[in-house]
């Protein structure tokens, strides 16, 4: 679900904010798809009959004005490249947002082993880029798993302290959102928005739903349900 609401901030480019995604955990060819998809609501990813060449074609031509700019991360995620990259987005492109799915790949080229450490130093060498490039980052970071025998994925609440790291993610972000599981209903598509940290107005709490639509691929407002 945390990649398809990124694909979902497509949204975000064609109210004229330029973005830029770095998507190491797929092809920039399945990014792409994902995007179109989203336009056309079909959801061609899973079910490539969905829309002919064609149809395809013509969606991409009319998604947007200015096509986002999808890094090709093929054969290197060290944050040292990656970090240029979105300076090049910024200063060369123009782009105001830009969206890293997700920060465990990136850290895996990094040479010290240990992964706290490692997510601290990618954490702040990110965060000073932000307010360097004056852009917005929408960052992915998996979870530690809970205490217990109940895991994330059986509905166990998400709290701010199980980001990965050692709270360096949580201390530089200036917002973290999750998406929860329903634990009444953990093999279902809708998913619990909650806001872990505001350092703007400090509110925090329960923020909606939403709902994985199967057919069309997007993330839809479920408020009624929850």
């Amino acid at each position: 679900p945390y990649t398809t609401l990124f694909r979902s901030a497509y949204s975000l480019q064609q109210n004229d904010h330029k973005i830029g995604m770095i998507m190491l955990e797929e092809s920039n060819r399945r990014t792409m798809l994902g995007l179109v998809g989203i336009h056309m609501n079909k959801n061609i990813t899973i079910d490539r009959s969905l829309a002919s060449d064609v149809e395809i074609g013509t969606g991409y031509d009319k998604m947007f004005e200015d096509k986002p700019e999808i890094y090709d991360h093929f054969g290197s995620s060290d944050v040292e490249l990656i970090c240029q990259r979105i300076q090049y987005m910024a200063k060369a492109l123009d782009i105001k947002w830009v969206i890293l799915d997700h920060i465990s790949i990136l850290i895996s080229g990094m040479d010290n082993g240990d992964e706290r450490k490692m997510i601290d130093r990618a954490m702040t060498k990110l965060r000073t880029l932000v307010q360097e490039l004056d852009i917005g980052l929408i960052l992915v970071s998996h979870l530690r798993r809970p205490e217990g025998d109940k895991g994330h994925e059986d509905g166990a609440k998400v709290r701010l302290g199980q980001l990965r790291g050692s709270h360096a993610i949580a201390q530089l972000s200036d917002i973290c959102l999750s998406l929860q599981v329903d634990p009444e209903d953990s093999d279902g598509d809708g998913r619990f928005i909650h806001v872990l940290k505001n350092r703007f107005t400090g509110e925090v709490g329960h923020a909606g739903g939403v709902s994985y639509n199967r057919e069309t691929g997007r993330l839809l407002p479920q408020s009624e349900i929850f």
